[in-house]
């Protein structure tokens, strides 16, 4: 059985979201568990059974090769330690083992990324697509981002040593 409270209560300790994006974080979490994979997808890493983060995405509606990270949230221990990198690694994978290009967008904020590792997405190969200043509030901009998945780019079968599945139940150790 699948306990969404401990993806809930590692977003929550980043510091980075607010009680009404956690409240969606909990529905979008709870449709997960029903039905992994229709939408969303929920990739993660553990460090044994600690969760170290995860990222949750679905298929952007109206579009054949564009993902959108609806939640990616690295613990406060994991910070600045490659975690982040590798979900992006671990979903870029997953869309482009079923289509040959994909589009990874991501809205989000200032606070996020920096609950991340300040300057995550440019350093992972994301470009600013839209950015509106002081969005949320005084020094916690709004962003769009978005970066190219290609197959040229994912390694080959059996290099990652990644458990992963598109249905949402994979992890890595």
């Amino acid at each position: 059985m699948i306990d969404v409270r401990e993806y809930e209560q590692l977003a929550l300790e980043t510091g980075a979201y607010r009680d009404i994006e956690l409240d969606i974080l909990g529905e979008t979490l709870e449709v997960w568990k029903e039905r992994p994979g229709q939408p969303y997808t929920l990739v993660e890493i553990r460090d044994g059974k600690q969760l170290a983060g995860f990222c949750l995405y679905h298929k952007a509606q109206a579009t054949e090769y564009t993902y959108d990270i609806h939640t990616l949230a690295v613990g406060r221990d994991y910070r600045g330690k490659g975690v982040g990198t590798r979900l992006v690694e671990l979903v870029r994978d997953e869309i482009v083992t079923r289509e040959p290009y994909g589009i990874i967008r991501s809205e989000t904020s200032k606070a996020k990324e920096r609950a991340i590792e300040p300057g995550f997405y440019e350093a992972n190969g994301f470009e600013t697509i839209g950015h509106i200043p002081d969005f949320y509030e005084n020094e916690n901009d709004y962003y769009i981002y978005a970066r190219a998945a290609t197959r040229a780019e994912a390694p080959l079968e059996g290099e990652t040593g990644a458990e992963s599945a598109a249905d949402g139940t994979g992890s890595e150790s």
